[in-house]
């Protein structure tokens, strides 16, 4: 019995945490090196049978509105993924009670790397990392508020 409890811990302290919901960006506390960052950007995170549904939404400066949502099985087991150009594989774990990370690997040899972060009365920090074909990496840190 102790052993189920101490497994299902880090789970119920995440929930408690309190990621779930949906969050807006503040954009002057975020950074977009080397580009002009979105006129708006969302995250939505909800709780599934199988582990979390992650939706990343933007509006771009010329209103352009994109969204893209998937679910996370948080077990670290890589699963085809077909995303606008990137066809391949996505993971996704637990870090710890407050961190999840999501990898996505495209068969072209990019990939995208997502860590969020959230802390009690703290906003949601997520860390964007994209690496190109050419080896080049841009890293973005968005915070974002609670809605």
């Amino acid at each position: 019995m102790r052993t189920i409890l101490l497994t299902l811990l880090p789970g119920v302290t995440l929930m408690a945490g309190g990621p779930y919901g949906s969050w807006k960006m503040d954009a002057s506390r975020s950074t977009f090196p080397a580009e002009i960052p979105p006129k708006s950007l969302t995250v939505r995170i909800e709780s599934h049978a199988k582990g979390e549904v992650f939706t990343l939404g933007r509006i771009e400066r010329d209103g352009r509105a994109t969204s893209d949502s998937t679910l996370l099985y948080l077990d670290g087991r890589e699963r085809d993924f077909d995303d606008d150009g990137c066809p391949g594989s996505q993971a996704s774990w637990q870090i710890d009670s407050r961190t999840v990370e999501i990898l996505r690997k495209c068969a072209a040899g990019t990939w995208t790397r997502f860590i969020w972060r959230v802390s009690d009365g703290s906003p949601l920090v997520l860390e964007i990392t994209e690496r190109h074909r050419d080896g080049r990496q841009a890293v973005r840190r968005v915070v974002l508020e609670k809605q």
